[in-house]
């Protein structure tokens, strides 16, 4: 392959990658400006801070919250695809995940506000489930890191669905 061929290939996949966090940071500041609409202190954390993207705050500081941000891309229909590590359990009941469907460029985003640790006990015995149940011709499944919140799903929280009330 030649250099410019190569070149491209990596051009290529950067600029996928600036896309996606693009994307990612985005869902992020709609959940600070959703928080911030509602009377809260919202601020976006350094980037890699382990589960917490945003962290907000009662203007009195009695109530702090730590939010994960998922954020679905525009033109994507099914879902979000999480790794294993969205199982993991937090102390406290302060953390949530914010799924964020970004939907059209001219609609305004649908949320799913989910307490973290009702998530990852969810997701955690659904890949059991999926786990155990035969897979296509009656074979068993092979276990792997991925993790799939999608529209077969979203009725089982449908209470968390644009519910800011936390």
């Amino acid at each position: 392959m030649s250099k410019n061929k190569d070149s491209e290939i990596l051009d290529k996949e950067e600029n996928r990658r600036t896309a996606y966090n693009i994307i990612g940071v985005a869902g992020e500041y709609f959940v600070a400006a959703e928080l911030s609409r509602r009377g809260w202190i919202a601020a976006m954390t350094i980037k890699n801070t382990p589960n917490i993207d945003v962290i907000a705050t009662t203007p009195d500081g009695h109530r702090t919250l730590n939010i994960q941000v998922k954020t679905r891309s525009i033109g994507n229909r099914q879902g979000w695809i999480l790794n294993k590590g969205i199982e993991t359990l937090v102390p406290g009941d302060n953390f949530y995940i914010a799924f964020v469907d970004l939907k059209g460029k001219d609609e305004k985003p649908d949320y799913f506000l989910i307490p973290k640790n009702l998530f990852a006990k969810w997701i955690a015995k659904r890949h059991q489930e999926w786990l155990i149940a035969p897979g296509r011709a009656g074979r068993a499944h092979v276990d792997n890191p991925i993790r799939a919140f999608d529209k077969p799903q979203f009725n089982v929280f449908e209470q968390y669905h644009n519910n800011w009330d936390i």
